[in-house]
């Protein structure tokens, strides 16, 4: 892969720390790849230049180029592994973070959009799709970071380079992503969760506004009053009602 030739000996050995890492030019999706070791038993990181098939929820494609982070985690669960809906959660946490720290800068924030996007001044720059087949779970990650200018027919997106105006090493990004969702993965299973909930809902994007949701069933309308402990949106309806949703495609209304 040509991204070996650019990454430090330093770098990678801090990397392979995570899990055994596999760097790829060209694949269909990474997500797909880590769950093709997943027989290993053994934690990998998925990095790749180009992804052909990429995905988002509910199988749409997701955009990204040679500008674009791409990768997944290979994880397995074990007792007091945190749910999907929560793992999205902490790992867009732990992306905020380290998009911050790679930046240094906290202006504007890096900021949750339930339930899987990261949006900074109202761009989604990033997005996570976490699945799990059996005892195996894949973290997808897609960052926009070094590209100057997004295809036209996404005018909600961005990249780090639009919104900081600075270019970011994306190898570095990974590193300070993993460091984080360690860590942060660490203290959810010692039981120390409040405060990993707490700044996540202090980054969302959502809480107190209104917005809509739509279900592969439903349509609801209302404003979000809090993100739970298992990672679900706790929506009050127009109509008064208070609505749980783990999955969901949200729209913010005005």
């Amino acid at each position: 892969m040509a991204a070996e030739q650019t990454i430090a000996g330093e770098l990678l050995a801090r990397l392979t720390r995570f899990g055994r890492v596999y760097l790829l030019d060209t694949v269909g999706s990474t997500n797909d790849y880590a769950f093709s070791l997943a027989a290993r038993k053994e934690p990998a990181v998925v990095v790749a230049r180009r992804q052909t098939k990429g995905r988002g929820r509910f199988r749409r494609r997701w955009f990204a180029d040679e500008d674009s982070l791409i990768f997944s985690l290979l994880l397995f669960t074990e007792s007091g592994f945190p749910q999907p809906a929560a793992v999205t959660q902490i790992a867009g946490l732990a992306l905020c973070r380290a998009i911050e720290l790679g930046i240094q800068t906290a202006k504007p924030p890096a900021m949750l959009r339930w339930p899987n996007d990261v949006v900074i001044s109202n761009k989604k720059v990033a997005g996570i799709l976490c699945e799990q087949r059996g005892q195996a779970v894949v973290v997808g990650v897609g960052v926009n970071v070094n590209q100057h200018q997004l295809p036209e027919n996404l005018p909600e997106a961005g990249s780090l380079f639009s919104v900081y105006g600075q270019a970011c090493d994306k190898m570095r990004l990974l590193d300070l992503f993993l460091e984080e969702f360690s860590q942060l993965l660490t203290q959810m299973k010692k039981g120390n969760s409040q405060p990993v909930w707490e700044e996540i809902r202090q980054r969302s994007a959502v809480i107190n506004h209104r917005v809509e949701v739509k279900t592969l069933l439903r349509r609801h309308l209302g404003t979000v009053i809090d993100i739970d402990d298992e990672g679900r949106i706790v929506l009050r309806s127009d109509s008064g009602r208070l609505v749980v949703l783990s999955s969901g495609q949200v729209r913010q209304l005005r």
